[in-house]
């Protein structure tokens, strides 16, 4: 199954690198085996097989939804200059949002917003984390599941979804929590 996502990645490339625009500064290039090892060392986890097989084999991040895939070492950093795996430090050293361990932002929307990857689900459950709509001392309202599963969103994303529509397009299920936490008195 790998197998046919990683092709309908290459297919998709050959039209859109990014959702929205972004241009990876020196063009795709695969991560090497010694720095995803060196990073899942320094992570304390392991990275999902089909993540580490798309660094490895199509780019160290700059394609696929959003501003694109966030890069590991080495790779294409978000607008802030920050690696997967910085951000992941940055987040993680902020005790206030109780960053969950194994919670790797992968891929940029802007405005601060991340999709991330449970790297400890089985699964590798994918969440957004959204602090613009967090009110109060308690963070988790920031947190909102995404998909079931990376596979399913990357595949998603391959076979043309736009991503951020069905998250905070008019019928997008993040929308309609928003919605509806606007709505309480």
């Amino acid at each position: 199954m790998d197998d046919l996502i990683i092709a309908a990645i290459r297919q998709r490339l050959k039209t859109d690198v990014t959702d929205l625009g972004r241009t990876p500064r020196t063009g795709l290039i695969p991560a090497n085996a010694g720095d995803i090892a060196d990073d899942e060392k320094h992570l304390r986890f392991r990275l999902p097989a089909l993540l580490k097989r798309i660094y490895a084999e199509i780019g160290n991040g700059g394609f696929g939804p959003g501003y694109g895939i966030i890069g590991l070492t080495n790779g294409v950093p978000d607008d802030t200059d920050r690696t997967a795996v910085a951000l992941y430090e940055v987040y993680r050293s902020a005790p206030e949002l109780r960053w969950p361990h194994g919670l790797l932002p992968i891929c940029y929307w802007g405005c601060a917003i991340y999709s991330c990857i449970d790297c400890l689900d089985p699964a590798s459950r994918m969440q957004v984390f959204d602090p613009n709509e967090h009110d109060g001392d308690d963070w988790t309202d920031a947190f909102f599941e995404d998909s079931p599963s990376f596979e399913d969103w990357i595949r998603s994303w391959a076979s043309g979804v736009n991503l951020w529509d069905k998250m905070y397009g008019d019928d997008g299920h993040i929308a309609r929590i928003i919605s509806a936490r606007r709505k309480r008195p």
